[in-house]
């Protein structure tokens, strides 16, 4: 039974049998070498380009059993751009873009003369003079908690000269159970080296999005994937004796819109490329250049699905118009549409998935569930903020926040009184 429950994603029904089973309270005869009295530790859980909608996509029964046994939000609004490192350095710092730093995947810094950019083996992202706020990491650990991340973008950098207790530098090809492995290893430390708060990150969902879209069958997969994975950690929490003291946070950055190779805007149909530097393309184009009046009146209502703005314009509720590195001028693509050259252009990149869209389209949502000591049970709850999980991790594990743009406010209502 443990066998199929951990590998087998048809037996479903099961899955959501043994579950249960586990939470009414089935005698286990596993015991701790250590006492876990009074210790509930957070584990934040990133699912990358989870769309809030893929819960309903297919049978997800530990997914289910946890909103059942927790709270759940409608949907989990990203900042803008809704791309990925912006927004886990959003949801571990509290605060927009402009005030973190990381104002996109790829960004220009002026003062430095440098340009950040993501990826394995990339230097800049740990270089800790590009993140300019606290994450929840280093918060913790300045207050004498421990924190220990199984990946999170920005995790391995040493930020305001801190690193986690225990980290790893990200490496796609470590497996979804030998991660889940690692944190229970971490929890099963001695009491004094115990993390207070776990971080851990999957891309899955993400890459089979980007690849295939989000109606694909891949994504469906996917999705069943990380409904596993949900289960292995459940189930092994159960088997040393921890689960109901954990506090179990699942998040995405993000969700995901079809694109499509009829759906492409050709940039160099309006403005010749040797007049500008366009650091980031789509669906959010960044644009430096010498003429910045010239460029504006060339860009300007040049193509019905493509807004440009002068820095100081860009919409308010965006937060996005008061960091050096954002760029002078800023092209941003409607829902599903995708900034290109002619001479880059690969339809093969165009016909799958696509994120970093004004975060008002319901498709760029992503999910918030959770479980634990610390949240009431059975909840359903509207949209939130991600911005405001921040605050709600530093109230569960007793430390006090540092500035950021979020509210406890927004979030008490899911905790236990």
């Amino acid at each position: 039974m443990k066998n199929n429950y951990l590998h087998n994603k048809k037996v479903t029904n099961l899955i959501g049998l043994i579950f249960v089973t586990i939470i009414c309270g089935c005698a286990n005869s596993n015991e701790n070498k250590y006492s876990y009295d009074n210790y509930e530790p957070i584990i934040l859980i990133s699912i990358d380009g989870f769309r809030w909608d893929y819960i309903d996509r297919t049978n997800t029964p530990n997914f289910d059993s946890v909103i059942k046994r927790g709270v759940k939000t409608k949907g989990l609004v990203p900042v803008f751009p809704t791309k990925t490192f912006p927004n886990h350095l959003s949801i571990v710092t509290g605060n927009y873009p402009k005030n973190h730093g990381i104002i996109s995947n790829r960004m220009y810094d002026s003062e430095f003369d440098e340009i950040y950019y993501i990826g394995e083996g990339s230097k800049p992202v740990l270089d800790p003079k590009w993140y300019e706020a606290e994450p929840i990491w280093v918060t913790a650990e300045k207050q004498n908690k421990k924190a220990m991340t199984m990946f999170w973008p920005g995790s391995e950098a040493k930020i305001m000269g801190m690193y986690p207790s225990e980290y790893f530098v990200y490496d796609g090809s470590i497996s979804h159970d030998s991660r889940i492995e690692q944190i229970l290893k971490w929890l099963q430390y001695e009491p004094q080296k115990r993390p207070d708060i776990i971080t851990i990150y999957f891309s899955h969902v993400d890459s089979q999005g980007h690849r295939y879209g989000p109606q694909s069958d891949q994504i469906t997969q996917a999705i069943e994937e990380m409904d596993r994975v949900i289960g292995k950690l459940i189930y092994e929490l159960n088997e040393i004796n921890i689960l109901e003291q954990i506090n179990i946070m699942i998040t995405s950055d993000h969700g995901m819109a079809s694109i499509s190779e009829d759906s492409v805007i050709f940039i160099d149909d309006y403005i010749d490329l040797s007049s500008v530097n366009i650091v980031d393309w789509s669906p959010v184009m960044s644009i430096f250049t010498k003429d910045i009046k010239n460029a504006y009146n060339k860009l300007y209502n040049a193509h019905p699905n493509m807004k440009i703005y002068k820095k100081e314009d860009i919409p308010s509720r965006l937060q996005y118009n008061d960091h050096k590195r954002i760029a002078p001028l800023i092209g941003i693509a409607d829902e599903g549409w995708s900034i290109s050259s002619r001479e880059q252009f690969n339809p093969n990149n165009y016909n799958g998935g696509a994120h970093g869209y004004d975060p008002q389209y319901q498709s760029m949502h992503g999910i918030f569930i959770a479980m634990g000591p610390a949240f009431d049970s059975g909840l359903n709850l509207p949209h939130l903020s991600s911005l405001h999980l921040y605050e709600l991790m530093c109230k569960i594990i007793g430390i006090t926040p540092a500035m950021n743009d979020g509210s406890i406010d927004s979030t008490s209502s899911f905790l236990i009184k």
